[in-house]
Order: C-alpha cells, then sequence, then structure tokens
C-alpha cells in the first residue's frame, strides 16, 4: 500500500465537477495594522474566543459575533488534541506551536464550547514507524479525542491503515498531501481489494484540512505557469522532483500537462545526494530559462548552489524548506529569489483572520508561522465548529460526542473563520478522494499563493521578505528577477 497505483494521477474525481465552491473574500496588500482588528471581548470573531477585556481596544471595522445559546454545550468536559509532528522540522515545530496558542486561546476565553481544551505532543520524526507509535500512545496512553497534523505521505498511509481504523479516532491531516489518504476514504473507490464501503468504514475517520492533495498542487502549478509563464519570460523549463514515491502523482500529473504550455527538455528526480552542479549544467545547456523544483528534504543545497554560481536561470516551485520564516537566515540570505508555492505567508491576508493569528503567533513564539502551523490552528477551530454542528445536531450536551457521530457533520458542514479561506468544505464521501479540501483553482480560491524571498528593506530592514507576487487578489509585491539574470529569469 505504500507504493502509488498506477493511474492514480489521472482522475481528478474529488474536484465536484469543477464548481465554485470555496469563495475567497481577502483584499490584496498588507498593512501591519490588520493585525489590531480584534476587540478586547472579540478577539478573533467568529471563532468563539473571548478576551478578559483587560487589553487595549482595536476593534474599528469588525463586526461583534453574538454568542451562541449553546456556548457552554461541553461545560465542565476536556477535549483532547494529539499534534503528530515531525519536530526536527520548521513545519514541525509550527504545527505544535499553533495548537498550543489555539488551546491558550480557547482556554483563556472560557473553553471549546464550554470545555477545557488540551494538547499533547507527538513527535513522529517524519518516520511512518513512529507515527504509528506516537498515534497509538496519544489515543491509548494520553486518551485523545482527536489527533492532527503528519507530515509525509507513507507515514500517514501507514497510520491510517496500522493505527487509525482500528482506533476509530477522528484524524485531521494538517501537512501531508499525499492523495492515498483520500481515496482510502472513499465510498466510490476500492483502493485495498477489499471493496469500497468496507474500505470508507474503515477509513472514514480520515479528513484534510489542508494542505489540498498533491494532484491539485500540479493543477495549480501548471495554472500558475500558464497564465505567468509567458510574463515571466520562462519559454524553457526543466522539471527537478524529489524522488520519494509519494510525490510521484505530483511530478507525474505536473510533467503530462507541462509541454502544452512551455517546452520541458530536462525532467529529472532528484535527492540529497544529487550533483547539483551537472543538474545545473545540464539545464543551462538546454536554455533553460527555470528551475521548477520540487522538493521537501534536499533543497538547501541546491538554493546554495544556484545562487552562490549565479546560474542562468531562474529558481521556484515547491520548496518546502523555503516556506519557513527562518529559511533566510539559514541560507545566509542565498534564497533571495527563490519563489515557492505555498498556503499563506506572514504577509498575505488571504482572509480577516490571517494576520490576527499571524500576529497572535508571533507575540507568542518571537517568530512567524508556517502554512501547517496555520492548517493546525484552523483545524482546532473547525473541530469546535463541528462539535457545536454535532451537539445541536443531535440534541445532546454534556459529553463529547464520538468520531462516528461527528463524520457526518464534518461531511456536510460549512465552516468559517479560517486563515486560509473564507468557507471550507470538505469533498464528499463519493468523490475519488474524499474528506479533503474542496478545491477549484487560484482564480477562484485565491490559493494557493506564490511567494518569493526578496531583500526589503522598507518591509523588514534587515531580513528577507516573503512576499506573495501571485494571484492579484494575495498579492504583496512583483516578482522580482535574479539581479544576475537582469530580467529574463
Amino acid at each position: 500500500m505504500a507504493d502509488v497505483p498506477e493511474g492514480e494521477q489521472q482522475d481528478d474525481g474529488g474536484r465536484i465537477g469543477r464548481r465554485s465552491i470555496l469563495k475567497y473574500g481577502g483584499s490584496g496588500a498588507v498593512t501591519a495594522g490588520l493585525a489590531g482588528c480584534q476587540s478586547p471581548q472579540n478577539p478573533y470573531p467568529g471563532s468563539g474566543l473571548r478576551g478578559s477585556g483587560n487589553e487595549s481596544s482595536g476593534d474599528e471595522g469588525l463586526e461583534e459575533t453574538n454568542e451562541s445559546d449553546g456556548e457552554a454545550l461541553l461545560s465542565g468536559e476536556t477535549v483532547k488534541f494529539g499534534v503528530l509532528a515531525p519536530m526536527n522540522l520548521p513545519l514541525g515545530q509550527s504545527m505544535w506551536e499553533a495548537a498550543q496558542l489555539a488551546a491558550g486561546q480557547y482556554n483563556d476565553s472560557g473553553g471549546m464550547l464550554g470545555a477545557k481544551v488540551e494538547v499533547a505532543l507527538g513527535e513522529s520524526n517524519a518516520d511512518p514507524n513512529q507515527t504509528v507509535s506516537e498515534y497509538n500512545r496519544l489515543v491509548r496512553q494520553e486518551g485523545c479525542d482527536i489527533t492532527l497534523g503528519v507530515f509525509l505521505g507513507s507515514a500517514l498511509v501507514r497510520m491510517m491503515n496500522q493505527a487509525m481504523a482500528p482506533a476509530k479516532k477522528i484524524h485531521i491531516t494538517t501537512a501531508s498531501a499525499d492523495p492515498r489518504a483520500g481515496e482510502l476514504a472513499s465510498k466510490s473507490v476500492d483502493f485495498t481489494g477489499s471493496g469500497a464501503e468496507n474500505e470508507y468504514e474503515r477509513f472514514k475517520y480520515h479528513f484534510r484540512a489542508g494542505p489540498i492533495n498533491l494532484l491539485d498542487l500540479a493543477d495549480a502549478m501548471l495554472e500558475f505557469l500558464e497564465n505567468k509563464a509567458g510574463n515571466r519570460g520562462w519559454e524553457t523549463v526543466g522539471v527537478l522532483t524529489e524522488n520519494p514515491a509519494e510525490f510521484t502523482p505530483y511530478h507525474d500529473r505536473l510533467v503530462e500537462g507541462l509541454s502544452e504550455i512551455v517546452d520541458v527538455p530536462v525532467v529529472k528526480r532528484v535527492s540529497g545526494g544529487t550533483k547539483w552542479r551537472s543538474v545545473y549544467n545540464e539545464l543551462e545547456s538546454e536554455s533553460c530559462d527555470l528551475a521548477l523544483v520540487g522538493l521537501a528534504l534536499a533543497g538547501t543545497k541546491a538554493v546554495k548552489q544556484w545562487a552562490n554560481q549565479r546560474r542562468g536561470f531562474g529558481f521556484g516551485g515547491i520548496h518546502v524548506p523555503a516556506q519557513s520564516f527562518g529559511y533566510w537566515e539559514s541560507t545566509g540570505g542565498s534564497c533571495e529569489y527563490v519563489f515557492t508555492m505555498n498556503a499563506m505567508t506572514p504577509q498575505t491576508t488571504n482572509t480577516q483572520r490571517t494576520q490576527e493569528f499571524v500576529q497572535a503567533y508571533q507575540d507568542e513564539f518571537g517568530k512567524a508561522p508556517i502554512y501547517s502551523g496555520a492548517i493546525t490552528y484552523d483545524a482546532i477551530n473547525l473541530t469546535e465548529q463541528a462539535l457545536r454542528m454535532t451537539l445541536e445536531g443531535e440534541g445532546t450536551e454534556g459529553e463529547v460526542p464520538d468520531a462516528d457521530t461527528m463524520i457526518p457533520y464534518l461531511e456536510e458542514g460549512t465552516f468559517t473563520d479560517s486563515t486560509i479561506l473564507e468557507e471550507f468544505q470538505f469533498t464528499s464521501a463519493d468523490s475519488k478522494y474524499a474528506h479533503e479540501p474542496q478545491w477549484t483553482s487560484i482564480a477562484e480560491t485565491g490559493v494557493p499563493v506564490f511567494q518569493q524571498w526578496q531583500d526589503d528593506p522598507e518591509a523588514r530592514p534587515d531580513y528577507g521578505t516573503m512576499h506573495s507576487f501571485y494571484p492579484e487578489q494575495n498579492k504583496t509585491a512583483d516578482y522580482a528577477a535574479p539581479d544576475w539574470i537582469g530580467g529574463g529569469g
């Protein structure tokens, strides 16, 4: 089950007919003042959180949200989240920190529907065996009601099969983009040969709050290049994708569609042992205008050599290390001009909640969050809404509902107050990729965004800035070609 089945990347059946589902409501440019939109009584409007009232007011421009009569439906209870995070990676640290931030905000503001919120860390180390072991510990020993997190598809799929299905506890993925999870949770796909309905009953406990899966990420990259390659002068592109099997769906989908947009003379699967000088020599010999990368674990050496050797092509695509705020420092500024797809950045205003979250995170931890942190934070707020829907729908209170009772409400619900999207729904159980974020296109949803590391003294005098240059509704700066290319990259 660890291998991607042949032909998986050919079907985009989780799209609900490409109809418009998600509504984008953010504006473009960011101002520092947006972080101060909350009020002391309602610091995160609509999220159910309430402040103590002893902070200075700054609520101009946001409406107060009235509390529901069911605000204390879980009074006296505890809702406990387990967070499976690779703490050796910045994206894992951001997941754990965002979960702590959300728990603290709820507990400081009366709880989650009156319940105390607790979070427990499961150090996954991005390792399948350790992820399974830590999941079991979180559920069996820590007593977690819901688990969040997981990075790398191999770890997610093994955890679903060996731990989540037997435990029958809801897991909300907030970092892995592997589409196999959606197929396992589908009523219409017989992924393992045991029958689609049987698989659904085993794996229906899995939901993904983000990111969009690898097939959608490939479609987003193709949409971006179709709109921007001509403007940037990217006529010839070399594709360099990291070689773990879980990235194969993205790679194959991308390569299949890319030749209709640009010339693609170089296509390679790369790793931490890749000799980048020889790869770059090949790209230059083929007159490539862009190295289109897909790198999660092996990206820093590639960036440093590209910058230090002043290669004659642009560099970007999906570069997970470059999504971290600390990447400028860790590369000594070599990441300047590198661009990457992302869900949000410290500068963007995807929704009115984005900068509230960014500022609160910075105040708490002294650094900016990564996409995985924002999605984890959203998953906890989404859980509160799902709990309310379930309790009110079932006419119960005073006890945290079990997973089987909650699942229909997660499947049918429309969720708001996200940092990424104004409205969020999961794909249906009948979709090929079930319980995934419903996504149609960048044009309709405003995500993902494309960020570029830039030296912008006006935004930040002594450090690089993660500016978004696409799409227009989330743009904070123009794309900047590397100065040694002089506008051609």
